[in-house]
């Protein structure tokens, strides 16, 4: 007959006391330990680039780098523009000046425009010394990311190309490039 250990009940008790007693897990504990309460590198805090994320469409989540963003305004209507191209959602008066306002949605092909809202927010970027309001259908604030962790872009409902996004952050999150975009929209 072969006797069963059995855990004391000073084990039993105390987790830390079995893991006490394993002198590798104790090792691979204070292993673990000391990387967690490592101080980032500075390199690694450098890495780190804010970007503004919002929502376009049903369930479309895009960013733009923060190094691109004027500011983040909500106006209560978009005043229309005759004659202009589908993409042009309308102007806004932005103290004083009349600043364009570009619906993505539109641009990529993502669908049709929501109802209307009691705000409109937007997120006013500028490349190439152009500035444009870009309209948001939901507004998360502001992240950051890697820029050398950003995947490939996966297809998505429109016609987005290649060239206006930077990447795909966690595999849904859309990284758009904002001088590339403002260039095909001036052109």
């Amino acid at each position: 007959m072969t006797k069963k250990k059995t855990m004391s009940n000073a084990e039993a008790a105390s987790p830390m006391a079995a893991l006490a007693a394993d002198a590798q897990a104790m090792a691979l504990m204070r292993k673990r330990a000391d990387e967690l309460a490592r101080y980032p590198l500075e390199e690694e805090l450098q890495a780190q680039e804010p970007f503004v994320h919002f929502r376009l469409g049903r369930n479309e989540e895009y960013g733009v780098p923060h190094r691109s963003v004027e500011e983040v305004v909500s106006v209560p209507v978009i005043a229309r523009v005759p004659c202009a191209p589908p993409s042009i959602a309308g102007v806004i008066n932005r103290r004083g000046q009349m600043l364009p306002v570009v619906d993505l949605r539109k641009f990529f092909s993502l669908g049709s425009e929501p109802g209307d809202a009691v705000g409109i927010d937007i997120v006013v970027v500028s490349a190439g010394g152009i500035s444009v309001g870009i309209r948001v259908d939901e507004l998360f604030g502001v992240s950051e990311y890697r820029p050398d962790a950003l995947g490939n872009v996966l297809p998505s409902q429109g016609s987005l190309e290649r060239g206006h996004v930077l990447g795909l952050l966690n595999g849904r999150i859309t990284i758009l490039n904002v001088e590339k975009i403002l260039h095909d929209l001036c052109a």
